[in-house]
């Protein structure tokens, strides 16, 4: 995975024209768990959850993202929970190429997030490969400012292999919903 993301910071950076370019942002949400009925019933299946994110711009229409979500992994915020004792959280690291379409000379910015990343759990003992697709729309609020809402769902499987005879797989997701700021350089 290390040299992908070589590979694609570098291409991005030698393909870059002056609509493209680096950019940084930190964003916050709120996500929803859905767990493929592992549980019986979920006490919480809403958490907070925040994310840090850098980029390039190829061109005005494609940009490739490193991101970093924390569904509440540190418990600080809102989290999911089982039951009152166990609490879950989740963190990923993804890669993804976003699809730009910008309208009004670039003052509104439509976007399509397709990725793929790690993700692990602090209950389930287990992290592993996770796809990422989203979408959302950015405001340029100036040359460097963007503020964004958009929507991300993270899909990835758990295989439940305590009974050695009868392994089930749980198709799981995380959806979230966040407001962000960006700074493009």
């Amino acid at each position: 995975m290390r040299i992908l993301l070589v590979v694609l910071f570098l291409c991005a950076g030698l393909f870059a024209d002056r609509d493209g370019g680096p950019y940084l942002g930190a964003g916050y949400g709120i996500s929803k768990y859905n767990d493929d009925g592992l549980y019986n019933t979920l006490k919480s299946d809403t958490s907070n959850a925040a994310t840090l994110y850098a980029g390039a711009y190829i061109n005005k229409h494609l940009s490739v993202e490193l991101g970093y979500v924390n569904f509440d992994a540190w418990h600080v915020g809102k989290e999911y929970a089982v039951d009152e004792l166990q609490k879950m959280g989740f963190e990923a690291i993804t890669i993804s190429t976003l699809a730009h379409y910008p309208f009004f000379e670039n003052l509104l910015d439509f976007y399509a997030r397709f990725g793929v990343g790690n993700l692990s759990t602090n209950t389930l003992g287990a992290d592993g490969f996770t796809m990422v697709v989203g979408g959302g729309v950015g405001l340029r609020l100036d040359e460097m400012l963007s503020l964004k809402i958009a929507y991300d769902m993270y899909n990835f499987n758990y295989l439940d292999e305590t009974n050695p005879n009868n392994t089930i797989k749980y198709d799981m997701h995380i959806d979230y919903f966040y407001t962000a700021l960006e700074v493009q350089f």
